[in-house]
């Protein structure tokens, strides 16, 4: 059976686990109705490879845009989909906004120490 990506749904929960596992935390905004988010979520993220490196290295958590509209203010997001990773601390540390094929996901992933 093929992996798949372990997604949170609460970004204040997700970060409480990212500082307890000091791991990065992979924070997904994403919007219905979108067709990148939809080819992000149906192209990139069922690939085995970017599940493996996502539950490997990072505590992935994913929400809707709408539904969180004060992160989104916060943060500063301008289009989605848009893909936030911040260290375990909460410092924000790569921006990857739009689609991605599995290959650039895992690169751009791949950058962040």
């Amino acid at each position: 059976m093929a992996a798949t990506i372990q997604w949170r749904g609460n970004w204040e929960e997700a970060q409480e686990e990212a500082k307890r596992a000091n791991h990065p935390l992979l924070l997904e905004l994403y919007l219905e109705g979108c067709s990148h988010c939809a080819r992000l979520d149906r192209e990139t993220h069922q690939d085995p490879a970017v599940a493996a490196a996502l539950n490997e290295r990072f505590i992935p958590v994913r929400i809707e845009g709408r539904s969180r509209m004060d992160l989104v203010q916060k943060l500063e997001v301008r289009g989605a989909p848009t893909t936030l990773v911040f260290s375990s601390e909460g410092k924000e540390l790569r921006r990857i906004v739009g689609f991605l094929t599995p290959s650039e996901y895992i690169q751009e992933i791949q950058k962040v120490d």
